[in-house]
């Protein structure tokens, strides 16, 4: 067991490490509010699919497996072929939403997609960056994922808690993930790395394609208590508060790059003063299922020699400042003033510049590097998207969705029918109970504070409503010209007592006259 006398040590990389913070180490800067105790915190998620129906059930799960799913927000990037591709992400989500129970397609005023033709995709970072347009001023955080995951149950709050274990507003939690066929059962209930809690990590680059940095295959590590330094980020599963999309976006110019994808970014966040964390739990689970029938031909098409390739390079070596490269105005999408490359190399043991890994013993072993903060980060806005946008952009709400071939649904299902029946050896409630908890200051003091000011707009409001119930009453009170007692005179009984009054005023005259009349004779 983890955390207990005698039990598992931290391990990464099959090495023992501290993961228990140092007195005197430099902090990060903490959370700038309480978004992350809030319940109807937005959460965007960049989603990008390429021929993919699966992208359907990915949208479904994230509503499905969210504890709050009104608040998950989803930007869709589809890229189909008109002529061959008889299925789209917003019609597929629809129709396993109606296998689900609903009677209509729920939240569609959550979900927006820019559908592009395939024939013009230039590659992954080139559709992420297009998912950009779709991040909202009010989401609060945001999630990149691939086109083809599922979630742990409760994902939403287990990502907040998580990255508030980071106690750093420019914390970005991001590693490779589980396979939903092994790690992950119906339920969204763990089953990978008990007792352990193992986890990827990634801890060595490589040289790619064309001489440029890539991360190399995860190792992984086991007990850690909360999420862990890491120098590598990777593009199945990012999650950060949203000014990092904004501070920091995707290329839209790297055309045709598949290496140097993720190393380009870490290199970039990091001198931004953003920190990548490797979480502790895995949250996040992929399809790696490869081969079926509808696959045939779907999943490189993409992979040609497009044009902008070498402006692409051209674009990669500028950004880490290689020796005799050309110099290439980024413009949004170069390094930041925050932290330099020459920091950046002692502290991962990386030359981006040479392309050469120089020290295989960092990971796990990082320490936090402090810089000077630039407080506009945080309501920094997105950049303009710097040429016409690819596709159409809609709302999803807004549009009929596209008509389906049937199979296509059936073909999206079919990535959650291989999750496996059984539960974990760990039950899932011990799970969150040994998840761990962020500082009292950053989680359960700011809960606290949270739900004592919803009890006190709630008394509020029931004040008010009171208040507008005893004026209704007074008004009709006063339109009757009567008051007695908080009861409403009806005018029905104004009528009866009139007549009433006027009835004893006119007996009593007649008595009066009778009287006079009787002393007249005596």
């Amino acid at each position: 067991m983890c955390g207990v006398e005698n039990g598992k040590k931290s391990m990464v990389n099959g090495k023992v490490i501290d993961a228990e913070k140092t007195a005197g180490d430099p902090k990060p800067y903490p959370p700038k509010d309480d978004s992350h105790v809030r319940n109807d915190t937005k959460i965007h998620m960049l989603l990008s699919a390429f021929r993919d129906p699966r992208c359907g059930q990915t949208v479904a799960n994230s509503f499905l497996r969210a504890r709050h799913p009104e608040r998950i927000y989803v930007g869709i990037v589809q890229q189909n072929l008109p002529d061959k591709d008889k299925f789209d992400c917003i019609s597929v989500y629809c129709a396993l939403m109606q296998r689900e129970g609903y009677t209509s397609c729920p939240y569609l005023e959550n979900l927006e997609i820019v559908r592009v033709d395939a024939k013009e995709s230039k590659g992954p970072i080139w559709a992420r960056a297009i998912g950009a347009v779709m991040v909202k001023p009010d989401h609060d955080f945001c999630m990149q994922v691939d086109a083809h995951v599922d979630f742990m149950e409760h994902y939403d709050v287990a990502l907040m808690k998580m990255w508030a274990m980071t106690e750093n507003e420019y914390g970005v939690l991001s590693t490779y993930v589980g396979n939903v066929k092994q790690d992950l059962s119906k339920k969204g209930h763990v089953l990978i790395g008990h007792p352990y809690y193992e986890i990827p990590f990634i801890c060595k680059t490589i040289i790619g394609g064309y001489g440029v940095v890539r991360n190399d295959q995860a190792t992984g590590a086991y007990c850690l208590p909360r999420p862990h330094l890491s120098f590598t980020w990777a593009a199945g599963w990012s999650f950060a508060k949203c000014h990092f999309e904004r501070n920091v976006p995707n290329d839209p110019f790297l055309e045709g790059m598949f290496d140097g994808e993720e190393f380009s970014r870490m290199i970039r966040l990091w001198t931004h003063g953003y920190d990548v964390y490797t979480p502790h739990r895995p949250v996040v689970f992929h399809d790696y299922t490869h081969g079926r029938v509808w696959q045939q031909g779907r999943e490189s098409t993409w992979n040609g020699n497009p044009p902008g390739l070498s402006y692409a390079l051209e674009r990669y070596w500028s950004l880490v400042d290689k020796p005799g490269a050309q110099k290439v105005e980024l413009g949004a999408y170069g390094l930041g003033a925050q932290r330099s490359i020459d920091q950046y190399i002692d502290f991962a043991g990386i030359d981006p510049r040479t392309s050469k890994f120089l020290n295989n013993d960092k990971c796990g072993k990082l320490k936090y590097i402090s810089f000077k903060e630039d407080l506009t980060k945080i309501h920094a806005t997105m950049p303009t998207y710097p040429t016409n946008l690819p596709g159409n952009l809609s709302k999803a709400h807004l549009e009929p969705p596209p008509n389906i071939e049937d199979k296509y649904v059936s073909y999206a299902h079919e990535m959650i029918t291989i999750e496996k029946d059984q539960e974990p050896p760990i039950s899932h409630e011990r799970q969150k109970e040994e998840f761990g908890s962020p500082p009292k200051a950053l989680w359960s003091d700011l809960t606290r504070k949270v739900s004592e000011e919803r009890t006190k707009r709630r008394q509020r409001k029931q004040h008010i409503q009171h208040q507008s119930s005893d004026h209704s009453n007074i008004k009709n009170e006063n339109s009757t010209g009567i008051k007695g007692h908080g009861d409403t005179v009806t005018l029905t009984e104004i009528i009866l007592a009139v007549i009433l009054t006027c009835g004893v005023f006119y007996v009593g005259k007649e008595l009066y006259y009778t009287l006079m009349e009787t002393k007249k004779d005596d």
